[in-house]
């Protein structure tokens, strides 16, 4: 489990704006070991056995998921619709709510379980939700984007869980 959460987040770093190198994640990973095993935390040295068992472990996992992925690994953000959307519905004044909206859906799994129309969508639903500015009802807007009710439903809970979560406290890395 340890080798292919490192082998993810290093995956992901690729896939995004902010690659990081293999040592920078297995320097992390390795420090996160020694402290949830309650043992001294002591710099890994990259010229180390250890150090080149660690990265080759993290090449190899890395291919196993990207062979399990079928070497598949976009995903689209659904603020590139968000824009559209809002202007088909004249609905500019929603904008800014619902790219917030969008940002923080990144921080839950919607990305990988609807498509990106149906997250903007929820994210378009919500805002005027939340400024009581009325969409149109009859035909339903959503069928012009390719969305259906019940996954745009599911988009609008889950950021309502997420916004009742505490917020996130910083953790110190050094004690």
């Amino acid at each position: 489990v340890k080798r292919v959460a490192a082998s993810c987040v290093w995956l992901a770093s690729k896939l995004e704006e902010c690659p990081k190198k293999a040592k920078h994640v297995i320097i992390v990973f390795h420090r996160m070991e020694c402290r949830r095993e309650s043992l001294p935390v002591e710099l890994l040295d990259v010229l180390s056995k250890k150090y080149t068992e660690l990265k080759n472990d993290l090449v190899r996992t890395e291919r196993h998921l990207l062979k399990e992925m079928g070497f598949i690994c976009h995903v689209e953000h659904p603020h590139k619709f968000i824009s559209n959307y809002l202007a088909t519905l004249e609905a500019p004044e929603l904008r800014q709510e619902a790219w917030n909206l969008a940002n923080d859906s990144l921080r839950t799994t919607l990305c990988v379980r609807f498509k990106s129309e149906v997250v903007a969508c929820g994210v378009v639903y919500a805002a005027a939700r939340r400024f009581q500015v009325p969409l149109p009802e009859n035909p339903p807007w959503w069928l012009v984007f390719d969305a259906d009710k019940a996954g745009i439903d599911e988009v609008c809970r889950v950021l309502a869980h997420l916004y009742s979560l505490p917020k996130a406290q910083y953790v110190p890395v050094y004690k």
